[in-house]
């Protein structure tokens, strides 16, 4: 990497921010941007030469001419910029044809030509050729006697004169001599020698240690003034233009100065008078050879030639090159030991300040980084690469504004500067201003053109306005310039998710992966997890497009996705994409009719920490537009809509629809699911609706409070699945209302790592329902001991209301990562119920107040140890007070305690960069109700879920509070180079708890036993389920994926009726369930997408009475659909269920409900 010295960080930092439609730029005449040193300007028409103007507008026919040591910066139309060289005369010529470019006519000098425009639009000129320019980018030379030397770094030039014409292309050299043809060859030079004048030098030289005579001194006054200042190119301009050097240490000072022009050959001549055989030094060791010596380092790191320097440091400057130094070869840490000790050997040394505040920026310390970089503005108020990093700190607080003051200050004093160009663009486009913003963007990339970062941001701007080609281009030119930076695979990867090109977008995001810690020559170990984290949350989400099927949830590289997604919640436990995505993939997992509740803790925990942890502006709050395959590269200022419809021809529809926006410091959305199905027997039918409206401020730039209300509305019949669907009840109904749940959240970080989330919460939900005439059957012990089933008609009416307050602290850095917390919660049930039996005789009615309440503490330890290994232990403690029975008639007001330390355990081990390890040992328990959900603490271990709301189902098991839960789980996941992706896991969950039904008794000894008395009675539940699963994925070419996946599943129930001394109602009961799922998607880049998927399944059971038969079938699905540009629409066609098979299956089994007839299926989505 050539310019490994230079602050990319702020450029890092900044670029997480902004994005627009692109707004039409009105300019198109030639303009002089930036001016330094002597730029003058003869208009048309004109003989005198009159001093250039930054912004001067150009007319054709203008001419332009450099001084000595003097370099401008011209824009000649919206997408060429073009840097220009000392002694360097040209003009813009009138296009030679309507509807072409202007052509620029060299006369003498060099210039660095940068050209989106489309081919064949411009053309250039010199006095011995003329050349046709395709859309390209080169250095011109002309000499004085007019030969013409072009070094193509990509596109393409025709040169041609009266003697012939040569064809140059990407890496060739063309050289016209005079008197000759055009001729061909290759270019042997490397890039940064040919443009070297263009590269930027900062300030190294500590002028306090110059040895200086007083003679000296007062000759060479004004430009030492101004280099103390940090004005480099004024330095340049004071020193007097005739003067030659009078002594060693005034050599070295003006090789400094000619370093911050370009001039690096004469700087290296005059160095090589210092060190070199002919010195007049006499030892190496003095001062000045030091001093000499640490800019040749300097150099050399810019040159990408190494720089290594033996013996030691006593000097400021030679601190400060050997921080340059030692930040090229990714010694972060040591590129900061070294500008500090430059600043303590010199605590006057301006640039050594600056330099200290953009290591410290590296390393993610804002504050530590704004303190050295105050102490810099105080000593060298005009130092632009200061200034430039200024604006940066202050985009880092959300202040662009101010930033882009900043911004614009360091662009006037040395318009060279890439930063300040980069800095700005990113405030225009964040203020809305797309296009000039980019062409901002283009100019940094002209002015350090050997800097593939620029060339990643420039691309991710033309991305922002939609034209991808050009996005792609530059993004190959910064894959070429560098090849070991992963920004522009990062940003490729994104473009061709957008444009439908998913194998493609998978394969450059896994390079990008890989390349990660290349960036260690700028970014921390911490923030290296963190970029990576980013990478794995952005890798899951294409994961997951790769193998996304509509109906079966079953998806092997989904599964690699959640796998992708918790490896970066390892990374980085604080972001927010990761969380993000675990949510979506718990969401979709949930039961939607809110029977089985297995996965309501984890999504809505999930669900929370993004929401806590998302900075205003950096996402959005929608949980339904968060799930848009491809997110903003900038963000800004900005409103939206998502809508995803589906209908299904069985009569169901499904909607969600949200408005999100953000403004300033204030980000918020509005969410509305709607759900209605008429499900698949008699009194199957379902409507629900869920509103959800949250804001976000950002109240500084270390603080967010999130303010959430959810409103949920359901009605329902008998949901619950069954393995004969005539055992349904035809009268059950009810309804269900959170009316509304009401969360208040706070995130302070207090440093790179260091977080302190805050949640309280206020929970109300109403819930009734009715059995109808149908009943339902009630535990009743007769006098004899016996335990029947007796029917009766149940009416239940419960309002519950709780508060929620819990406190977490994260702490994490590149060795470990630590989370601890608190939890209480307090809450209190008013619940009405009545029982009668068939002749509508009143058995029982009650109103029963009961209280639920919980203390629970945490603390979760993450060591990242060597030989890839990280391996987690915690511990948690809960205390939970609950209603033993406020569910099933007869109720009861009893109340019980429980308290359980668990403990917690995961290792993960990546012996290798694509395999990894896993192994789980977790306990936890469970609650009462939705109260389990409302959670910050850590919902993973080791990528296992270790948060439940239930593990047993409720179709079998229905609700038991206070289950005591032990998760086991091994994984082996293995991904190779070929777009191959195989994982296996096995996974034990155990459930234990008592249960308390409601229950009838009789005290008489009649004949015919008749329930009078309402009692409880406890049933044991024992309930383990064991899981084997391996999946298989496989990209093919560029345009499909196959895959299968297969699962084995065994669960069992053990449960006993404690209080009944005959009991002849106990349940030894398990079963098996055999899935295979397979796959074949198609995507095209026009749009165009097709999946083709199976699932088998094979059950059988044992323990029941009357037996259950095994139950063998397929479904096969078909999906045909057509994303629009940029994917603001999709619309799919599909055929579920093709061969109309019905099936039977046991619940005791999890598994989701799939279509029981031949089914049509459309879906729409919108995103603006």
């Amino acid at each position: 990497m050539c310019k490994k010295w230079l602050s990319l960080v702020p450029c890092l930092v900044a670029g997480m921010v902004f994005g627009q439609p692109s707004v039409t730029s009105s300019q198109s005449e030639p303009r002089l941007l930036t001016t330094a040193g002597q730029v003058e300007v003869k208009a048309v028409g004109s003989d005198k030469w009159v001093a250039a103007k930054p912004e001067q507008a150009l007319k054709f026919g203008d001419r332009v001419r450099t001084g000595l040591r003097s370099r401008a910066m011209v824009r000649l139309t919206a997408q060429t910029v073009m840097p220009v060289n000392e002694l360097t005369t040209f003009l813009v010529a009138p296009p030679r044809e309507a509807g072409r470019g202007a052509v620029l006519d060299v006369e003498k000098g060099s210039v660095y030509f940068y050209s989106r425009q489309r081919p064949a639009e411009q053309e250039i000129r010199t006095p011995q050729t003329s050349g046709a320019i395709r859309g390209t980018e080169f250095n011109l030379t002309v000499g004085e006697d007019g030969r013409t030397e072009l070094a193509l770094l990509d596109g393409q030039v025709t040169l041609s004169n009266a003697l012939g014409q040569a064809t140059v292309n990407t890496g060739d050299k063309g050289v016209v001599e005079p008197g000759k043809a055009p001729v061909r060859t290759a270019m042997v030079e490397a890039q940064n020698n040919i443009i070297q004048w263009c590269l930027y030098y900062p300030g190294v030289l500590d002028v306090n240690e110059l040895e200086l005579s007083t003679a000296e001194k007062q000759a060479i006054g004004a430009s030492l003034e101004a280099y103390q200042s940090g004005d480099l190119l004024r330095a340049v301009a004071l020193y007097p233009a005739d003067r030659v050097p009078a002594s060693a240490s005034e050599q070295v000072y003006r090789a400094a100065t000619l370093l911050s022009v370009g001039r690096v050959d004469q700087a290296e001549a005059l160095l090589e008078q210092v060190q070199g055989p002919k010195s007049k030094v006499q030892s190496p060791e003095s001062t000045v050879s030091r001093l000499a010596a640490a800019l040749e380092q300097v150099i050399a790191v810019v040159k990408n030639q190494g720089g290594e320097r033996a013996g030691s440091r006593r000097l400021a400057t030679e601190w400060l090159a050997e921080s340059y130094y030692a930040q090229s070869r990714g010694m972060l840490r040591a590129a900061l030991q070294a500008a500090q000790s430059a600043v303590d050997k010199d605590p006057q040394f301006a640039f050594g300040w600056a330099r200290v505040a953009e290591l410290e920026l590296s390393f993610g310390r804002l504050a530590a980084a704004n303190e050295a970089l105050e102490k810099s503005l105080l000593l060298a108020p005009r130092n632009a690469q200061s200034h430039a990093l200024k604006g940066f700190l202050l985009l880092a607080k959300d202040k662009p504004a101010p930033a882009q003051v900043a911004f614009d200050e360091a662009i006037a004093i040395d318009g060279g500067l890439a930063n300040g160009w980069l800095g700005r663009g990113l405030c225009k486009v964040r203020d809305g201003h797309a296009d000039a913003g980019r062409q901002d963007l283009q100019v940094a990339a002209a002015a350090e053109p050997q800097r593939a970062v620029l060339r990643s941001y420039l691309a991710k701007g033309f991305g922002n306005e939609g034209d991808d080609a050009r996005a792609h281009r530059e993004l190959s030119l910064a894959e070429r310039l560098d090849p070991n930076d992963p920004t522009a695979w990062l940003y490729a990867a994104l473009v061709e998710q957008r444009e439908n090109d998913v194998n493609k977008a998978i394969r450059d995001l896994e390079k990008s992966k890989e390349l990660n810690d290349n960036r260690r020559l700028f970014r921390s170990r911490q923030l290296l997890d963190q970029d990576q984290a980013v990478r794995s949350a952005s890798l899951a989400h294409i994961y997951q497009d790769a193998g996304e099927l509509v109906w079966n949830k079953d998806v092997p590289i989904s599964d690699w996705a959640v796998r992708e997604a918790s490896r970066a919640v390892n990374y980085d436990y604080a972001n927010y994409s990761a969380h993000q995505f675990l949510a979506s993939s718990y969401d979709a997992l949930r039961d939607p009719r809110q029977i089985n509740l297995r996965y309501e803790s984890p999504w809505f925990s999930e669900l929370i920490m993004a929401n806590l942890l998302t900075p205003v502006g950096a996402a959005n709050l929608s949980d339904f537009a968060a799930e848009r395959p491809y997110s903003r590269l900038f963000e800004q200022n900005h409103f939206g809509f998502s809508s995803d419809t589906e209908y299904l021809s069985h009569g169901d529809w499904f909607e969600r629809a949200s408005q999100y926006g953000t403004y300033e410091n204030v980000s918020y959305a509005a969410d509305v699911e709607y759900r209605s199905e008429n499900g698949w027997r008699p009194n199957n039918e379902l409507e629900q609706t869920t509103a959800t409206l949250k804001g976000k401020v950002q109240i500084t730039p270390q603080d967010s409070l999130l303010l959430e209300g959810i409103y949920y509305d359901s009605t329902f019949g008998d949901e619950t699945q069954y393995y004969d669907q005539k055992k349904a009840s035809p009268t059950f109904n009810g309804s269900e209302r959170e009316q509304p749940n009401v969360f208040l959240g706070y995130h302070h970080e207090w440093a790179p790592g260091v977080h302190t989330l805050f949640l309280g919460g206020h929970l109300d939900d109403h819930l009734r329902y009715s059995t109808g005439s149908a009943g339902t059957q009630i535990p009743f012990t007769t006098s004899s001991g016996n335990l029947i089933l007796y029917p009766a008609e149940v009416d239940l009416n419960r309002r519950f209301h709780a508060y929620t307050l819990e406190l977490q602290q994260i702490v994490q850095n590149e060795w470990h990562t630590f989370v601890a917390g608190g939890r209480y919660q307090y809450g209190w049930e008013d619940t009405t119920s009545s029982v009668t039996n068939g002749i509508g005789q009143g058995l029982f009615s009650a109103n029963l107040d009961t209280t639920l309440e919980r203390f629970s503490v945490y603390g979760y330890e993450t060591l990242k140890l060597p030989y890839h290994i990280e391996v987690t232990g915690g511990v948690s403690y809960d205390r939970l007070h609950y209603p033993l029975n406020v569910d099933t008639s007869p109720i009861t007001d009893a109340e019980a305690n429980k308290d359980q330390v668990s403990p917690k355990a995961g290792i993960i081990w990546s012996p290798l960069p694509r395999t990894h390890l896993r192994g789980v040992y977790t306990r936890s328990l469970g609650g009462v109700f939705y109260d389990t959900s409302v959670r910050l603490e850590p919902s993973q271990v080791a990528g296992f879920n270790q948060t439940f709301r239930s593990i047993a189902p409720e179709a079998v098991a229905g609700l038991v509070p206070g289950s005591e839960f032990t998760t086991y789980g091994v994984g082996l996941d293995q991904s190779f180079d070929t777009g191959t992706y195989i994982s296996l896991s096995a996974e034990r969950l155990d459930s234990e708890a008592t249960k308390t039904w409601g229950a009838f008794t009789n005290v008489n000894t009649g004949i015919i036993p008749i329930p009078n008395t309402p009692t409880s009675t406890r049933q044991s539940i024992d309930y383990n389920e064991k899981t084997f699963t391996v999946s298989l994925s496989q990209l093919i070419c560029d345009q499909w994926s196959v895959g299968a996946r297969y699962q084995l599943s065994y669960a069992a129930l053990d449960s006993r009726y404690l209080d009944v001394p005959t009991d002849n109602r106990s349940q030894d009961q398990d079963a098996r369930l055999n899935q295979l799922s397979m796959y074949l998607n198609y995507y095209h880049p026009c749009g165009f997408f097709a999946q083709l998927n199976s699932i088998w399944m094979y059950q059988y059971s044992h323990g029941y009475s009357p037996a259950l038969e095994s139950e063998d079938f397929w479904q096969w699905n078909i999906w045909g659909g057509y994303r629009f540009l940029r994917r603001a629409a999709e619309v799919k066609l599909g055929l579920l269920n093709i061969t109309d098979r019905n099936y039977r299956l046991n619940p005791l089994n999890l598994y989701y409900d799939l279509p029981r007839a031949r089914t049509l299926a459309v879906s729409v989505k919108l995103y603006f």
